[in-house]
């Protein structure tokens, strides 16, 4: 069994990963985000409001399959209960806490009002697809209106896309900062996925360096120093 891991921070720094749509890899983004943090050292919590609990079976499998890996505590919520998001916003036993929301969250819900208004950073991932990038548009507007901290991702792009990928920066940067860099479709996430890892975590894995970049921009973003 994995120890737990000291505080490093002295405030605990909060981070959701949202969507307006199902399939743009929030869960996978905040899974590989959570898996560099707590691979740094951080003390990592993670509360899942996703009722098909893809965070909480990512951590059972963590346990099960690699047990030495950096703990990370997870959490469960109601994606339907405000209370439930403004109780767990009141996490401060660990350095970083990251949330991850439904497949699909409306911009009206009070879950996401709650917890966008409590989070140092929102990360909004999309796909390329002009479907995906109309909805994420629709999400960013919001989070703007209600000038919140957002931070767009290009997440699970096809190799080469390299057209498609310029069109959807253009679309995205109009509404929100947009990382720099985006982050691949690689096989080799499936495999870390399988074992409760991130792809920062093991040893070789393609698409790695994509997360790695990203996690930089994220500890950038909410003022977090290298180390």
């Amino acid at each position: 069994m994995a120890e737990a891991t000291s505080r490093k921070l002295k405030r605990t720094i909060r981070i959701l990963s949202t969507g307006a749509k199902g399939g743009p890899g929030k869960s996978f983004l905040v899974k590989n985000l959570a898996g560099a943090a707590a691979a740094a050292g951080f003390s990592v919590g993670m509360v899942d409001f996703d009722t098909q609990r893809t965070v909480t079976k990512w951590l059972q499998r963590r346990a099960q399959y690699c047990p030495d890996a950096p703990e990370i505590v997870g959490y469960e919520a109601d994606p339907h209960d405000a209370r439930d998001a403004a109780e767990v916003l009141g996490l401060e036993d660990h350095d970083i806490v990251f949330f991850d929301t439904p497949p699909a969250i409306d911009q009206s819900s009070e879950v996401l009002k709650t917890l966008s208004y409590g989070v140092d950073l929102v990360l909004v991932p999309t796909k390329v697809g002009i479907s995906d990038t109309e909805s994420a548009e629709t999400l960013l507007h919001a989070l703007a209106a209600w000038k919140r901290p957002t931070l767009a991702v290009l997440n699970l792009v096809k190799p080469k896309a390299t057209r498609v990928i310029g069109l959807a920066k253009k679309r995205l940067v109009r509404h929100a900062e947009l990382c720099a860099v985006e982050i691949g479709e690689y096989y080799d996430f499936l495999a870390a996925d399988e074992v409760g890892l991130g792809a920062t975590e093991m040893r070789k894995c393609t698409g790695g360096e994509d997360v790695e970049a990203v996690w930089a921009a994220v500890r950038r973003r909410v003022g977090l120093e290298e180390g």
